[in-house]
């Protein structure tokens, strides 16, 4: 069984929606550290647009930031989209993301099922992961192709390590 786990992303590139598909189960990886300046909550639409957060602290995971005013992000983002108005001032960004890719999914006919991270007990790292896919019955870890630079086979024993081949490019709502 195949599994793969990510960041969630607002409006990620088509590859993110790739490994979805590719695999049997997708981990949204919802308590890993927010990272300042990452793509959790900003994208090319076609020109970058940020989703402003409310303050947190500096150690804040991924579920627990939220917007800080969506509704006034919502008339100033680029792209008119139903999947925008999906986006909540009450929930955390993650479950925000979450709405969103599942939406997508559905109308790209894409049925994997998700999980939260948080919801699985695991470690750090690729120890965490490692934890996450046995805890889901995997055999396999599908990653996205920059998981080459971090990752090789030495390090997951005996779950296999695949990759699977995207072009990168700007957020799937430009193409839908």
């Amino acid at each position: 069984m195949k599994i793969g786990i990510n960041q969630p992303y607002l409006f990620p590139y088509k590859g993110y929606f790739d490994l979805i598909k590719a695999v049997d189960k997708f981990v949204i990886y919802d308590d890993a550290k927010y990272m300042k300046g990452s793509w959790i909550n900003r994208n090319y639409f076609p020109d970058l647009f940020t989703f402003r957060l409310k303050k947190h602290s500096d150690y804040a995971k991924i579920n627990e930031c939220y917007f800080y005013d969506i509704e006034e992000d919502k008339k100033h983002f680029p792209i008119k989209s139903k999947y925008v108005d999906l986006l909540s001032q009450t929930d955390n960004i993650a479950l925000n993301c979450t709405k969103t890719l599942r939406a997508i999914c559905d109308d790209l006919k894409i049925n994997t099922p998700f999980y939260f991270s948080s919801d699985i007990p695991h470690g750090k790292f690729v120890e965490g992961i490692i934890d996450i896919v046995r805890a889901l019955h995997g055999d396999t870890y599908m990653n996205l192709p920059n998981g080459k630079k971090l990752y090789n086979q030495d390090m997951f024993g005996d779950i296999k390590l695949e990759f699977i081949e995207t072009n990168p490019g700007v957020s799937i709502l430009c193409e839908l």
